[in-house]
């Protein structure tokens, strides 16, 4: 089976960090706004990277967190078959999770869902159809009836060359 990795809304290149003695690098990291708002980031790498570009893993405003994109591909640049997209689908939506749980939430406080797709990428085995029976597939995998709200937008490629789908997620979750 072919290694997958989960790259986060862009490629980034890993960044060394300089750590407060008392912060441990796999610790998540809020940052709060004067708003009572807060920029949140599973870890210390994780923020590193997302300052390179100015924005947060998530964000937590009030009762809702929103999620950046997290991107699901074919990263070896080799098409890949439905099968072998779950699988990277799979790791997309752990990632997704971990993320909200630093956030106080969880993937199934998901109440909103925006995808984008690269359709008729050449990296992908299959039709329009065997993309979106991928990603639904997957989705009821981590979340339960009822399901959230979910817009599917085709597009024409996304930041990362090898990225098939963009997931951008809103959950709702009382602190």
């Amino acid at each position: 089976m072919r290694a997958i990795m989960i790259v986060f809304f862009i490629l980034l290149p890993f960044t060394a960090v300089a750590q407060d003695p008392a912060t441990s690098a796999d610790e998540p990291i809020r940052m709060e706004d004067p708003h009572g708002g807060a920029a949140v980031y599973i870890d210390a790498r994780q923020k590193a990277a997302h300052d390179r570009w100015g924005f947060a893993g998530a964000y937590r405003a009030g009762d809702f967190v929103y999620l950046s994109g997290v991107v699901a591909g074919a990263w070896q640049g080799d098409p890949i078959n439905e099968e072998e997209f779950k699988e990277t689908l799979r790791q997309t939506f752990n990632r997704a999770d971990e993320v909200f749980e630093a956030a106080g939430a969880d993937i199934e406080d998901v109440v909103e869902i925006i995808s984008f797709h690269v359709w008729d990428s050449p990296l992908f085995d299959g039709d329009k159809i065997a993309h979106l029976r991928a990603v639904a597939d997957v989705k009821r995998e981590f979340m339960s009836e009822p399901d959230p709200a979910w817009s599917a937008i085709g597009v024409s490629e996304l930041l990362p060359d090898a990225g098939l789908v963009e997931l951008r997620m809103v959950a709702y979750a009382p602190e």
